[in-house]
């Protein structure tokens, strides 16, 4: 389901609008129809899942660079430097289906 986050962060999850193309950082949690709709309209470099997640999704729409994905598996952190401030994911996994994850971010957004 796309949630709308807060303005000012740089980064989006599982949403793919309009608005979303101007986040810099995309995270997709699972890969359920209803967490990558408009995903093909408003995919933006980079998308940060798990492999699982990844290959679900581009057999789904094969039209999809896998270049446009960047591994993150239950467990692993990753740093992210951005113009607004560096912040750290960390991702758990949600219990729900294959490849399903959580994730936490840490930093100081404004």
């Amino acid at each position: 389901m796309p949630i709308e986050l807060p303005r000012g962060l740089p980064f989006s999850v599982d949403t793919w609008s309009p608005n979303s193309n101007r986040k810099r950082h995309h995270f997709l949690t699972h890969a359920h129809k209803d967490h990558t709709s408009g995903i093909l309209t408003h995919s933006c470099y980079p998308i940060y899942t798990t492999h699982l997640t990844k290959l679900l999704v581009l057999q789904n729409y094969p039209q999809l660079e896998d270049s446009l994905f960047v591994g993150i598996e239950v467990g692993e952190s990753v740093v992210i430097n951005d113009p607004d401030g560096e912040f750290k994911v960390t991702a758990f996994d949600a219990n729900h289906c294959p490849g399903a994850v959580m994730f936490l971010f840490e930093g100081n957004f404004r």
